[in-house]
């Protein structure tokens, strides 16, 4: 939809499932190809089984992404492309601009207990989604110079988390599994006081320039079998902004 009116984004920033869209686009994949291609896989049978401390190991759909893409580095890519990850040692988020393409995607997938976070010499790395639903400010910290197009693809928060109750009880949540120092404590655990957190919270605390949020309903954004009822809720929600906004300067950092 971008792309029919002229407009590319001048940077890509993705967090999670966003950064695997976002290194498709960064690597000259066009949107139809992007499409095209996720409907010949189904992400529950890539990854494998029995990963430590998690119930998935993401190596198979890292690999079957390093065939696809070619295993680059990050900024040999066409499109400049940022990777968000979070240390939950540390509490911070990162922005990855260079080093191995697949390596970045992991530690931005990482979503502990599903996938397991990856620890090095800096810290417990994991999908940094819960601190900023969008990744805005990692973005304008990047180039401050560029609007930022913000796109989240996410089900609603359910109505009682919105609630005062609810966030009460999500932030007291968030503080009785944030303490301790134990191994699970650095990973799982602290994913976990994030993720309350964050819910307690509103999810996008600094706005965009321009925000997208399709309409998702019940559709679920993993079943690729079935992108079609996403991909079209995507371009609805993105045609209506963009004859909302009117002609806009879009030599834009955007969250794919």
């Amino acid at each position: 939809m971008l792309a029919e009116r002229g407009l590319r984004p001048t940077r890509i920033v993705g967090t999670s499932m966003g950064a695997i869209i976002g290194a498709a686009l960064a690597a000259g994949r066009t949107p139809d190809e992007i499409e095209s291609g996720s409907r010949r896989f189904s992400l529950y049978r890539l990854v494998g089984r029995g990963a430590r401390f998690a119930l998935f190991d993401p190596r198979p759909l890292l690999e079957a992404l390093a065939r696809d893409l070619g295993d680059p580095l990050i900024e040999d890519m066409p499109t400049p492309l940022g990777i968000t990850t979070f240390d939950l040692v540390a509490g911070r988020p990162r922005l990855v601009t260079s080093g191995r393409l697949i390596d970045a995607l992991e530690v931005s997938i990482a979503v502990p207990l599903f996938f397991p976070p990856r620890r090095d010499a800096d810290g417990v790395w994991c999908d940094a989604g819960p601190w900023e639903g969008i990744p805005v400010s990692l973005a304008r910290a990047w180039d401050p110079d560029l609007p930022v197009v913000g796109v989240l693809a996410d089900v609603p928060k359910p109505a009682f988390l919105a609630s005062r109750m609810g966030s009460s009880v999500l932030r007291a949540t968030s503080r009785r599994l944030g303490t301790g120092s134990t191994a699970d404590a650095l990973t799982a655990r602290r994913f976990l006081a994030l993720l309350a957190a964050r819910w307690a919270d509103p999810v996008v605390d600094e706005p965009p320039d321009v925000l997208i949020v399709p309409r998702l309903g019940r559709t679920n954004a993993l079943n690729f079998a079935r992108s079609r009822a996403t991909v079209a809720a995507g371009e609805s929600e993105t045609r209506a902004v963009l004859d909302a906004l009117g002609e806009v300067p879009m030599r834009a950092a955007a969250r794919a």
